[in-house]
C-alpha cells in the first residue's frame, strides 16, 4: 500500500488507482502499472487507505491530520479538474455536431465565386453576377454568351451587379445551360477595359473536422473553408 503521509502520497495514489485521466491532470507521465491494481480514483478509495494506515500506525509516532486535510483538498480539486476537463470534452462535441448540421444545410447552394460561366437551371431564381467597376469608370455593361458562343443578352452594370432574369435581349426564355458573361468598363477617355466576375457556383459537400477543418467541396473550385468570407446565395 502506498504511504500516504508522504508528500508524494497522492501522486503514488493516482500512479497505482488512479484512471488514466487522473494520472495525466496529476503530470504522471509514466504511471506505475500494477496488473492486479483496480482503475479506482475516488474519495472512497482514498478514505479506505488512509483508514488502513492509520490501524497500522505507530502509537508513537501519531498520524499528521493535516496531510489527510490537504491530500483530500488536492484530491477534491483533481476530482473537480477532471469533470471540468469531461464537461468540456461534451462541450467540443456538442459544438462540432451542430457545425456539422449548420454547415451540411448549405449542401446545394450557391456561392459567388471569381470565374466567367455559370449553369442556369430552370425554375430558378434569377442568377446574380457581380464585378468591381473602376471607379474612373463612366459606363460597364455585361454581356452574355450561351454555349455555342452566341450573343444573347446584352445589360448595363453601373452598380457592379447584374441579376439576370434568364431572358435574352428579346425577352424570350432561354434554356437552361451554361452561361459565360463577359463584364467591360468604358473611362472618360473612352479606355475599355474588363472587369473580373464572381457568378454563382454549386457546393457539392462539406467536410467536416478534416485537415483544414470545415471546408466547403464547391464545383469547379475545390475545397474552401467555412471560415473565408463566402457571399452564400438563398
Amino acid at each position: 500500500m502506498a504511504n500516504i503521509s508522504d508528500k508524494n502520497g497522492l501522486s503514488g495514489l493516482i500512479s497505482q488507482y488512479g484512471t488514466d485521466a487522473a494520472k495525466s491532470k496529476a503530470g504522471i507521465e509514466k504511471p506505475e502499472v500494477k496488473s492486479e491494481s483496480a482503475a479506482l480514483a475516488d474519495q472512497n478509495v482514498f478514505l479506505k487507505l488512509y483508514i488502513e494506515q492509520l490501524k497500522g500506525q505507530d502509537p508513537t509516532a501519531p498520524q499528521d491530520a493535516n496531510d489527510m486535510v490537504a491530500q483530500m483538498s488536492q484530491f477534491s480539486s483533481l476530482e473537480r479538474l477532471t469533470s471540468i476537463s469531461d464537461q468540456l470534452e461534451t462541450m467540443a462535441t456538442s459544438l462540432t455536431s451542430n457545425q456539422a448540421l449548420s454547415a451540411s444545410t448549405l449542401v446545394g447552394k450557391s456561392i459567388l465565386m471569381d470565374g466567367n460561366k455559370a449553369k442556369m437551371v430552370e425554375g430558378s431564381d434569377p442568377l446574380l453576377v457581380k464585378a468591381v467597376v473602376p471607379e474612373s469608370s463612366k459606363s460597364a455593361v455585361i454581356k452574355v454568351y450561351d454555349a455555342d458562343n452566341k450573343l444573347v443578352r446584352t445589360a448595363p452594370m453601373d452598380t457592379g451587379e447584374f441579376s439576370w432574369d434568364k431572358l435574352d435581349d428579346e425577352g424570350n426564355p432561354l434554356p437552361a445551360g451554361e452561361y459565360r458573361f463577359v463584364a467591360t468598363s468604358t473611362d472618360a477617355q473612352g479606355e475599355t477595359s474588363s472587369m473580373s466576375t464572381r457568378v454563382p457556383t454549386r457546393i457539392q459537400g462539406v467536410t467536416i473536422n478534416g485537415e483544414d477543418g470545415t471546408v466547403l467541396n464547391v464545383e469547379n473550385h475545390g475545397k474552401i473553408k467555412l471560415t473565408k468570407e463566402l457571399e452564400i446565395l438563398g
